[in-house]
């Protein structure tokens, strides 16, 4: 489940302002990575991690084999973690 629906299906009490707060500004730190990372980074990490997509169904929508699917995903990976990591690290 996604945070949002955690807090819709836990109440509002049971989520404090501050957990909100922090993972509102973590999610736009991860939107600002996105936003960095190329075109087919972008897409292939979007239909994993958002779609919930398996590695075949990505391959078949992308028209790229699994094998493509797996290392654009590892690559991406790698760049948003830097790319967190350098952020995080400036504030």
């Amino acid at each position: 489940t996604t945070f949002d629906e955690e807090i819709h299906t836990a109440g509002h009490e049971s989520v404090s302002p501050a957990t909100i707060l922090e993972h509102s500004e973590n999610a736009e730190l991860i939107r600002e990575a996105m936003d960095e990372l190329p075109a087919e980074f972008r897409e292939i990490l979007a239909l994993r991690h958002q779609e919930g997509l398996s590695y075949k169904e990505i391959a078949d929508i992308a028209q790229i084999p699994p094998g493509t699917v797996m290392s654009r995903l590892a690559r991406a990976r790698a760049k948003l973690k830097e790319y967190l990591a350098a952020r995080i690290g400036k504030e």
